[in-house]
């Protein structure tokens, strides 16, 4: 995967611009992960004091 990366009239090595997509790939890695894991101890925290999210309502204000 190649990012376009304008520096300095308008170039950039291939090498310069995989580094910068393995670093991108790896945040996006990484955000998705956390997003997983602050969503799953989430979930086991409200099971812990007796919510169960399937008996939740949704406010009519949130839906769009």
């Amino acid at each position: 995967m190649l990012v376009p990366l304008w520096h300095r009239g308008g170039r950039c090595s291939p090498k310069r611009a995989e580094a910068i997509a393995s670093q991108l790939l790896d945040t996006q890695q990484d955000n998705g992960s956390s997003y997983r894991a602050h969503r799953k101890t989430t979930l086991q925290k409200l099971h812990n004091i007796g919510v169960q999210l399937h008996t939740c309502r949704i406010c009519r204000w949130l839906r769009i």
